[in-house]
């Protein structure tokens, strides 16, 4: 006999709903995903949805968390990478060009919603300590990384909301940001 709604734990069932989000936000974006759509979806009613996420932004920073976690484990476990931060940093910036949708999507959304903020922050963050672990090793003793996690700050979100086609891969620019902030923090 199947269980009802009551016998399964809230986080499978928190689970279903962002599994149902992220294939219906991925297909039509935000702004086409109702949370009536994720609750067919899931076989729930809507107002069920919003028992679990109070909003459509907290469902939507859901799914980003889904997301940027799975990569990033991904990344840090694969054995041909787990080691080098460059290659993670670039690895997990190629796999995630294909949602930068989405990335826009909340992007745009962050400055009303918190749950989208706090989401897009922690990507933020681990990209950042990527790229300083992979440049660590150029900058000279005390140097003042404030700068280069700045700039890197800016890097990140072009990279991941930009509409604009690249005309080179990823990896050029993490390389080229590598560089410039390598020097940048030897000649202060």
């Amino acid at each position: 006999m199947p269980r009802n709604r009551q016998q399964i734990p809230k986080a499978e069932r928190e689970a279903v709903l962002v599994d149902g989000a992220w294939e219906l936000f991925t297909a039509k974006g935000y702004k086409g995903t109702s949370l009536t759509e994720v609750g067919k979806s899931a076989g729930v009613a809507a107002n069920a949805v919003r028992w679990y996420f109070p909003t459509k932004d907290d469902l939507f920073a859901a799914v980003l968390d889904r997301l940027f976690l799975s990569e990033r484990e991904r990344v840090e476990t694969d054995p041909a990478i787990r080691d080098d931060p460059r290659r993670q940093l670039v690895t997990f910036l190629v796999d995630l060009e294909v949602y930068r949708g989405l990335h826009r999507e909340a992007y745009d959304r962050m400055d009303e919603s918190p749950a989208l903020a706090d989401a897009y922050s922690r990507m933020q963050e681990w990209l950042e300590g990527r790229l300083l672990a992979a440049v660590a090793s150029r900058l000279p003793e005390g140097a003042d990384v404030a700068p280069v996690a700045d700039v890197a700050h800016v890097l990140f979100e072009g990279l991941l909301v930009s509409t604009r086609e690249l005309d080179r891969p990823a990896e050029e620019f993490v390389d080229l940001l590598m560089e410039a902030l390598a020097a940048l923090a030897a000649a202060r």
